[in-house]
């Protein structure tokens, strides 16, 4: 039998829950601000070659 790998918040750097969702999660726990930095923060890391 296969088992999932845990679902982790890329915003916040933890877990989910056994059955919540990333997309609940991030519209519940994470204001669209945090949101938008987080996004603005991975594209500048890719334009510079940071990706890590």
């Amino acid at each position: 039998m296969a088992t999932k790998s845990p679902v982790y918040c890329p915003v916040c750097n933890e877990t989910m829950d056994p059955g919540e969702e990333l997309e609940h999660h991030l519209v519940y726990e994470h204001r669209p601000r945090e949101l938008a930095k987080q996004i603005a923060s991975e594209w500048e890391a890719q334009e510079s070659g940071d990706e890590s």
